[in-house]
């Protein structure tokens, strides 16, 4: 039984397009593979159909399949193993990070902060509990203490938290 040469054009081209339909879907890997194994099999069916020249075509075939799914395999799990991350950049990325106080922070009143290798201007994003209501002063945290951002108010300002358990020098960033 001889299979004809259309066959394997045809799934050649099918192979082409589930390469391409690839791109778009979120479930990379099972269309790859396959248009890798639609490639191969076109290639069989020339090869098989007696079409001149089939082995070297056969090959070229087996050289593309592999690079465009190694290609489509690589670059794709890059992609799909990024998604989910965290923001490394910009005030997304900043969300969480630990600096230290360099000019006392306080609830109504800005300071400075060390994060991410560069000052910022902080406020407390709310006062601690062991602060009254009794006391008038403005609650702050002290020079050279670790402190967290929480957020970022008006004017690109960054909200603060102790990293410090109130009256304790423990430091809550880690573990211990």
């Amino acid at each position: 039984m001889v299979i004809p040469p259309a066959i394997g054009v045809i799934l050649i081209l099918v192979g082409i397009a589930i390469f391409i339909v690839d791109l778009g879907v979120t479930n990379h890997g099972l269309p790859t593979a396959g248009g890798i194994v639609t490639l191969l099999a076109g290639g069989l069916a020339l090869l098989g159909a007696g079409v001149p020249y089939s082995g070297v075509l056969l090959g070229a075939l087996v050289v593309a399949a592999m690079l465009m799914g190694g290609v489509l395999f690589g670059i794709l799990g890059s992609l799909r193993s990024s998604k989910g991350r965290p923001a490394l950049t910009g005030k997304e990325g900043m969300i969480g990070e630990v600096g230290t106080v360099r000019s006392p922070v306080g609830v109504s009143s800005s300071g400075w902060v060390f994060v991410h290798g560069e000052l910022w201007r902080a406020v407390l994003a709310f006062a601690p509990e062991e602060i009254g209501p009794q006391e008038d002063r403005d609650p702050t945290i002290a020079v050279g203490r670790r402190v967290r951002v929480v957020g970022f108010g008006e004017g690109g300002v960054v909200q603060v938290v102790s990293t410090e358990l109130p009256g304790h020098s423990r430091h809550l960033e880690g573990p211990g």
